[in-house]
């Protein structure tokens, strides 16, 4: 069996690039499974299985697509928010493709965050091509449902949540008893003006605490590094309190995501891995929009969820940031039933195509979110 990962693949995203490396693992130690090919930008990981063929799309002719595609049995989108761009009109010509050679077409761990309701409706032939779809998050699962009811449909985990156990010796035991190292992940599209603001939120902390800022990237790619904001950030505070991170593999993001105190984060994943390490985290997103991806994943966690977001320029109150100091806990039970329904959701995607459709019973007894 060979199989064809797409994604948001080779952009140096840390969300991306931990997914997909999750998923070659995971399906690396299947003996039914001989080749994967992973259609990416560029090498997105260091992998040493002779089972992963890694493809830059921009360098295949169209024989040797169409060559992958004639060899394969399956083709999966997996993980990222689902976003409908450039590149929709090759994404539903190889739909197309699997559906007349008998080929599945599945999207894994993915979220609908990206669609307006109005949108769903008129671009959902992209997801009713699919043979499965597996959600990772409860708003995005239940517009599949309401709107896409001819399409199997799953909630499940994370992809980043697949096998926890890599995080184990990042995880932290213990607790600074003040915040003396915070980490910050912007975005790279944010400008001046989000610099000056954050800054003056910032300095409290280094008032108060001494603290560090880490500004840490969570997209490190040529034309997309968060570090285009970062650094005009870190013109606004003082240098010794500074500290401009970068990364080459998602381990080194991990690494030093473990020795913070505290985090806060516009990308989703930084908030995701704060949670995983035992980091207490805040998230800044427009979370009064239900298409708020990094809401939609801490309402889950049920941890402080209505404590730990804070809006696009919204100040930050110091004793709230205490407070989610003191009382935030590593979600243990949440991240095991992540990774549980990571799993389910992924091996199903293998079990027959006359299986029953799972928008009637999308999670297994036991492993519902």
């Amino acid at each position: 069996m060979n199989i064809i990962l797409m994604g948001y693949y080779g952009f140096k995203n840390i969300g991306d690039d931990l997914s997909i490396q999750q998923l070659i693992q995971l399906f690396s130690s299947k003996k039914a499974i001989q080749n994967i090919f992973v259609f990416c930008e560029y090498d997105c990981s260091e992998v040493t299985n002779n089972k992963v063929i890694f493809c830059n799309t921009h360098k295949l002719s169209t024989l040797q697509k169409a060559s992958i595609l004639f060899q394969s049995d399956y083709l999966i989108w997996a993980g990222s928010s689902f976003n409908l761009k450039d590149n929709s009109g090759k994404l539903l010509m190889m739909q197309q493709f699997a559906k007349m050679t008998g080929k599945r077409f599945c999207y894994l761990g993915i979220g609908l965050e990206a669609f307006k309701s109005e949108e769903l409706e008129t671009k959902a032939r992209f997801l009713k091509n699919a043979n499965y779809l597996y959600l990772r998050d409860k708003n995005s699962y239940g517009s599949a449902v309401s709107q896409l009811k001819s399409v199997k449909s799953y909630l499940g985990g994370y992809l980043a949540f697949l096998n926890v156990d890599g995080y184990e010796k990042f995880i932290r035991s213990d607790r600074s008893t003040q915040i003396n190292n915070i980490s910050f992940t912007g975005n790279f599209w944010w400008g001046e003006g989000r610099a000056e603001f954050y800054s003056q939120q910032l300095l409290p902390f280094i008032e108060k605490f001494n603290s560090t800022i880490h500004l840490l990237p969570a997209q490190v790619s040529e034309q997309r590094n968060d570090n285009k904001f970062h650094k005009l950030l870190k013109n606004y505070l003082p240098e010794e309190n500074c500290k401009l991170h970068s990364w080459s593999q998602p381990q080194d993001f991990v690494e030093i995501l473990s020795q913070m105190d505290f985090h806060f984060g516009n990308r989703l994943h930084s908030v995701i891995l704060a949670d995983i390490l035992g980091i207490p985290n805040v998230g800044i997103d427009e979370y009064v929009s239900k298409n708020s991806k990094i809401k939609n994943y801490i309402d889950k966690t049920e941890m402080l969820s209505t404590y730990r977001m804070l809006n696009f320029m919204e100040p930050i109150d110091i004793c709230a940031i205490e407070k989610i100091y003191r009382e935030y806990q590593r979600p243990s039970e949440f991240i095991l039933n992540e990774s549980k329904t990571a799993n389910v959701g992924v091996e199903l995607v293998f079990q027959e195509r006359s299986q029953t459709n799972l928008a009637i019973s999308p999670v297994p007894v036991g492993l519902r979110s």
